[in-house]
């Protein structure tokens, strides 16, 4: 029935993935973190020398100073440093380094810089030129970078580059807590890949948690797609992530956005919640929540579930669709429109490969083009044939019901089963089929039936008999046959025709009946009031005629191979006999007033619907 939710698959929720995951560069401090978190405790406090090819001393002032050089290794606690040259002021506990400077604190853990002052009272250091933070293949390059020893704290103010080999991260300013397990970015805060490139002002991640937290607005942008965000955390360790702050997306003309986007990795869920919206050029998509299964190919509006495209809109409480089968159900009271069909239930399930549907619960299916509205419980249908059949009762009804809109009145029509298709694709009229029980209202017309069947390219409805007779009443007539069909025009009765044993019966007070018999006979309506009537075969009339003063004078009754009948205001205006007529007129006093009858006589009063309740 559509392309339902094809933005679900596409490479935005692929590329989307992708971006949460290679994130994971971040997970290079996580891996400093583990080294400084590893290392032994220290307490020593004084800068001791190890090695150094040689060594001189010198005054300065007050001050005393040793000069290092060649392979100069220092140590404090568990700390080492090593560089070409190193000035120790011993009294201030100070160290002064140039040339190749190496800082390792614990097993991993690797600075280095072409100078440094290292203090070592307050166990600081402040790295110049090419600083290098390494960890494994993790390296972090700086102008400048200082390291707080003591409460484990590095950071740097002019700006650094985090790379893994594959992605690169940029910041102006960094504050990393060992202690805390926090690192802290800040300033034109720029994550680079191959395949994505992060924008933001403020970053942070968790070393232990594994956790990166967006503190201001950020935006990831691939080649076909751009995500924003102006809060919200991706969990490394869990594959998890949550944008919770204007979050929204962007790819090629299709845009997204909720108040909270969720991802799920081990699952491979999308989740966008509260005034969920997707939109493109020709196709909207809403609802409280949309969640999207990337394996199964399922995605599901929960609340105000909405999807517009160029040829349908549907609504529902909730509406699930399999991408993979391409399927869709909806539950709790949905609405499908899809000109010119329009179809409301409680639940609908629909594939769209096959074209098959099923409604359920308080169905109401339109015609707009037709002007037709069906009311059941179930409705089978199948878009690509536009076949409809229908079962059961709306409501507190049994069976179902069709409302067609003629001439500004509505026809009623319910039978056990109701089955409507198009025997032509390329034409609009459907053909109408009614099975067991058939009854129909209008204002001007009622019938009974076994069986019916109406097309619209013809406008005539065909009433079979399988165990009774089919019966047609128009105002003070009564029509019944083996087949009868009912033509119309203009939303108007036009003719009725009776097929086999057809019998008329017509009477303004129910109390004398004008008969009319033959094989078959032909009625010719204007304005819904019978005008004429052509009977053929073994044509018998019985009819009473009357006076100016409207009075019974008397009866006729003729019998003739074919004979046409002419009436006004409902009687007998005139006739004409045809092939040997033979007849008698009976005056009413001979008569009497008991009304005579032709065999095959009946007048139905009780089985004829007196309204749209009488039909079910």
């Amino acid at each position: 029935m559509m392309n339902f939710f094809a933005f679900m698959n596409s490479a935005a929720t692929r590329g989307f993935s992708r971006s949460l995951r290679l994130l994971a560069a971040c997970i290079c401090l996580g891996s400093l973190a583990h080294a400084q978190q590893t290392a032994p405790a220290d307490t020593t406090k004084k800068i001791r020398v190890e090695t150094s090819m040689t060594a001189e001393y010198f005054q300065l002032g007050d001050t005393y100073l040793q000069k290092l050089k060649e392979n100069v290794r220092l140590r404090q606690g568990n700390t080492l440093v090593y560089c070409d040259t190193a000035v120790l002021n011993d009294a201030q506990n100070k160290a002064v380094l140039q040339g190749d400077v190496v800082f390792e604190q614990g097993d991993s853990l690797r600075a280095f810089g072409d100078s440094a002052i290292y203090f070592g009272n307050t166990r600081q250091v402040d790295l110049f030129g090419h600083a290098v933070l390494v960890r494994g293949q993790q390296e972090l390059y700086t102008e400048k970078l200082h390291y707080d020893l003591e409460n484990k704290i590095a950071t740097y103010h002019n700006g650094a580059t985090l790379s893994n080999g594959k992605s690169q991260l940029s910041s102006q300013h960094g504050y990393y807590h060992v202690a805390q397990n926090q690192v802290y970015f800040r300033g034109d805060v720029i994550v680079t890949d191959p395949e994505y490139t992060l924008r933001s002002d403020t970053m942070s991640f968790n070393t232990v948690t594994q956790t990166v937290q967006f503190l201001a607005p950020t935006r990831i942008t691939q080649r076909d797609s751009r995500l924003y965000t102006e809060g919200g955390y991706y969990d490394l360790k869990n594959n998890n992530a949550v944008f919770d702050k204007n979050p929204q997306y962007e790819r090629e003309q299709q845009r997204g956005r909720a108040e909270v986007i969720r991802y799920n990795g081990t699952t491979k869920t999308y989740q966008l919640e509260g005034q969920a919206h997707i939109v493109e050029p020709e196709r909207l998509v809403e609802a409280d929540t949309i969640i999207y299964h990337a394996d199964t190919e399922q995605a599901v509006l929960i609340g105000h579930a909405h999807y517009k495209d160029s040829t349908q809109d549907i609504t529902g409480a909730a509406i699930t669709y399999d991408g993979r089968n391409k399927r869709y159900q909806l539950a709790g009271r949905g609405r499908v429109s899809d000109p010119p069909n329009i179809i409301e239930a409680n639940t609908l399930d629909f594939n769209d490969v096959l074209g098959n549907g099923l409604a359920e619960g308080d169905v109401i299916w339109q015609d707009t083009t037709a002007k037709t509205i069906l009311l059941a419980a179930r409705i089978d249908y199948n878009k690509q044939s536009d076949f409809i059949q229908a079962f059961g009762g709306f409501g507190n009804t049994r069976r179902p019901l069709l409302k067609s809109l003629l001439d500004n009145d509505t026809l009623y029509l319910s039978a056990d089963t109701l089955t409507s298709f198009r025997p032509d694709t390329a034409s609009d009229h459907r053909l109408l089929l009614a099975y067991r029980d058939v009854r129909i209202f209008k204002s001007d017309m009622q019938a009974l039936c076994d069986s019916l069947s109406y097309h619209g390219a013809d406008s005539i409805f065909w009433l079979f008999k399988i165990d009774s007779l089919p019966i047609v009443w128009s105002d003070t007539s009564q029509f019944t046959a083996d087949t009868i069909l009912i033509g119309m025009k203009n939303s108007k009765i036009d003719r009725i025709w009776l097929r086999q044993n057809a019998f008329m019966l017509n009477s303004p007070d129910e109390q004398l009946f004008n008969q009319i018999k033959g094989r078959d006979c032909t009625a010719f309506f204007r304005d819904n009031k019978i005008q004429e009537m052509l009977v053929e075969g073994n044509a018998q009339a019985l009819y009473y005629a009357r006076n100016e003063d409207d009075e019974y004078v008397g009866v006729n009754e003729t019998f003739c191979a074919e004979m046409r009948m002419f009436f006004s205001g409902n009687q007998v205006d005139g006739i004409r006999f045809y092939t040997e007529p033979s007849g008698k007129f009976t005056p009413m006093g001979k008569a009497g007033a008991k009304n005579r009858k032709l065999e095959g006589f009946f007048w139905e009063t009780s089985r004829r619907p007196k309204g749209v309740d009488d039909l079910y």
